[in-house]
């Protein structure tokens, strides 16, 4: 039988044969970063925001026993505590949030497809794929983050503190140990390991779309 870890692994094997591009990574590897890009992905971030609460509530009805429903609720809370944050992030960038119907949901189709591929997995998707998915989100997520601020570092971009200090750190060290319990808890209530591992790539796929949207300025 398949552990959750084996799983990860699978995942990280795929990633490093067949890694899924950040197209905003790559703008600021070319020294083409502009603030325009920095709006970009506040805005795309701002609506997945709508998706992903209301996904993981969804979640927890359906996998309501521990260690799956507090972990959710973990999500639910760590998501409601980003809100104001990035908020005051597209404040610093000249995104008003008394205009935020204005400018919150961005023309580019690209900057849905984390959105439906999400849904998708929250309604089809057994406990080890929503937890999977979850993980590997933060996995490509953060690093990816974190990778854009060491170049605006580096090449002294003018960008605000709000901007750096939202993007820079990765607060989820530890709900990714949890959400490893929560694939393995499912895993052996008899999930299937394969749809874990589909969901869970078709996810990261959908990231590769959403750096797309937000370097499209």
């Amino acid at each position: 039988m398949s552990s959750a870890q084996h799983l990860v692994d699978e995942l990280e094997r795929k990633r490093r044969q067949d890694p899924v591009p950040n197209a905003l990574l790559a703008v600021a590897e070319s020294d083409g970063l502009t603030q325009d890009h920095m709006r970009g992905l506040v805005r795309t971030e701002s609506q997945c925001h709508h998706t992903e609460v209301p996904s993981y509530g969804k979640m927890l009805s359906r996998f309501p026993h521990p260690p799956a429903a507090d972990f959710y609720v973990e999500l639910i809370d760590l998501l409601h505590a980003c809100g104001p944050k990035l908020d005051a992030v597209g404040e610093s960038l000249g995104l008003p949030r008394e205009e935020k119907d204005q400018w919150l949901w961005p023309a580019d189709r690209r900057a849905y497809s984390y959105n439906g591929t999400l849904s998708w997995i929250t309604a089809q998707g057994n406990q080890a794929a929503t937890a999977l998915a979850v993980h590997t989100d933060m996995c490509v997520y953060f690093p990816g983050c974190e990778k854009i601020v060491a170049m605006i570092r580096q090449q002294g971009v003018d960008a605000s503190e709000e901007f750096l200090s939202y993007y820079e750190g990765d607060p989820c060290e530890g709900t990714r140990r949890r959400a490893i319990e929560v694939v393995q808890d499912g895993l052996d209530r008899g999930d299937d390991p394969r749809e874990a591992v589909l969901m869970a790539r078709l996810l990261e796929e959908s990231i590769g779309d959403f750096w797309a949207s937000a370097a499209a300025v």
